[in-house]
Order: structure tokens, then C-alpha cells, then sequence
């Protein structure tokens, strides 16, 4: 069946969004904190304010993105599902009501595997604050007997590198560097699009049905391309297909992947 990628894109697009938004504020004020401090000269008094606040800030973040987990999960993973009754629907199939205990279970883990990432990078911005805080704190002490220009030297350095790599250089496994919000786009892109692609595939399982079809699209990366337009068995019991997991090792549903999936029926194709 034809499937609708924009339109799948649109439903985890308008919940990252909301997300990365939440995200971009705080590192601007986050920003304006640091630069403030790095800014007055020697006064340890207004680094210590300059921590209060931002470890407040950290703390919102942080309960903000469990808060965004615990409500845009559930809302994408719900939407799968809901697509993949429609698809079932048009089949002339009775469409299953209600969701169960195993459709809660996939939300629980998703929305927390979505908000370790997010805290992950909460953690990383504390401790490079803290560092900030600490090295300028004690180049007041040192100013205070050599003068000012140690403690200036430092300010320096670090109003350089945040204008140059925000407010942190967070690096993923994969070894790439992030700033907060840029992290928090792409988590919540892929979670959001994970989120949707779960609930399609255990509403399909729920009915009896184990093929899907990769959706395709123009200039897809090179570990995507030979996927797509291609069937491929949900669980590896339909013979003759290449399965899910074997797609996802070779590199299809990567982080900001495009990709989606629809039901395929044999003899309707």
C-alpha cells in the first residue's frame, strides 16, 4: 500500500519541534548566564549567582524533557497505530479496539530510552558549566594576587569556544560533537519517528500481518538506498523476505532517517 510519508513525517516533526524549541531557549539563556559572568570582571559573587542560575535552568531542562517524553511518545506511537488500522481497514479486516499491556510496555521503554538521551546531555552541560564556574572562581583568587589578566585570559578562551560550539561539545558515540540544541533536534526527530514506526509494526503484528514495504525518496544516503521500495518481514517469519532487524544492521532507520514503512499484502501487488 502507498504510504504516505509526509505525512508521517509531519506527526513526529510537530512533536520534536516542540521539544527543540524547549531546547534552543534554554541555551540561550544558558548563554547569556556564561557571557555575563565572563564579562564582569573578577567578581566571584556574580559567578556564584551565575551557577545558582544556570543549575536551575539544567533543572527544567531536565523536567521539561521528561515531561516531553512522557506525553509526545505516547501521542506518535498512538498515531502509528492508528495508521496501521487504517491500512487494515482498507483491507475489509475488522480493525482491533484498544490497546494493551504490550503497547504500554513499547511506550515505557521508548520514552525513557528518549529520556536518557536528553539527560545524558542535561549531565554534560552541568559538569561544563561547573568547569567554567571552578576555573573562573579560582583565576579570581589567583587575580587578586598577580592581577587581572589571568582571570581575563581565561574569560577569553571560554567566550570563545561557547561562540564557537555553544554552550557545550557534546560528543556522541559515533564520536560526533553537538551543541545542546542541535542534540536535542536530532533525538527527538529520530524518537518521535521510532515512536511511530513501533506502534505501525506491533498494531500490524496484532492483526496477523508481518510484511511491510520501506518507503522511498529522493537522494537517500547510501546505507538507505537499496532499501527502499524493498518488502521486509517484521519478525523474520515470513520466508523469502529480508527482515527488519538484517535492515536496520545494515544502516536503514539511522538517526534523521526519512524512511518509513507500510503494509504490504502479496496479492495486492
Amino acid at each position: 500500500m502507498a504510504i504516505d510519508i509526509k505525512r508521517l513525517m509531519r506527526f513526529s516533526e510537530d512533536e520534536a519541534a516542540r521539544l527543540m524549541i524547549f531546547y534552543s531557549e534554554a541555551e540561550k539563556e544558558i548563554l547569556q548566564e556564561l557571557n555575563r559572568a565572563l564579562l564582569t570582571p573578577h567578581e566571584k559573587a556574580y559567578l556564584e549567582t551565575m551557577h545558582r542560575n544556570v543549575q536551575k535552568i539544567l533543572q527544567d531542562l531536565e523536567a521539561g524533557s521528561r515531561t516531553w517524553c512522557s506525553e509526545a511518545i505516547p501521542r506518535v506511537y498512538m498515531q502509528g497505530g492508528a495508521f496501521a488500522d487504517e491500512q487494515v481497514r482498507r483491507l475489509g479486516k475488522k480493525v482491533l479496539t484498544g490497546f494493551g499491556a504490550i503497547h504500554q510496555q513499547a511506550v515505557q521503554v521508548l520514552a525513557d530510552n528518549a529520556f536518557q538521551r536528553l539527560q545524558d546531555v542535561v549531565q554534560v552541560i552541568g559538569r561544563r558549566e561547573a568547569d567554567i564556574y571552578r576555573t573562573m572562581a579560582l583565576e579570581s583568587i589567583r587575580g587578586s594576587v598577580a592581577g587581572y589578566q589571568t582571570w581575563q585570559d581565561a574569560a577569553a578562551r571560554f567566550r570563545e569556544s561557547l561562540a564557537e560550539r555553544g554552550v557545550t561539545g557534546f560528543v556522541d558515540k559515533a564520536n560526533r560533537e553537538w551543541n545542546m540544541s542541535t542534540y536535542a533536534d536530532m533525538v527527538a526527530t529520530t524518537t518521535t519517528m521510532q515512536a511511530h514506526l513501533e506502534g505501525t509494526a506491533n498494531r500490524l503484528l496484532e492483526h496477523g500481518l508481518d510484511l511491510v514495504q520501506i518507503s522511498t525518496h529522493s537522494d537517500p544516503c547510501e546505507k538507505c538506498e537499496p532499501w527502499q521500495g524493498q518488502v521486509v518481514s517484521l519478525t523474520g517469519k515470513t520466508p523469502g523476505y529480508p527482515t527488519m532487524a538484517e535492515a536496520e544492521e545494515a544502516g536503514l532507520f539511522h538517526p534523521r532517517c526519512r524512511h518509513a514503512y507500510g503494509l504490504y499484502v502479496p496479492e495486492l501487488n
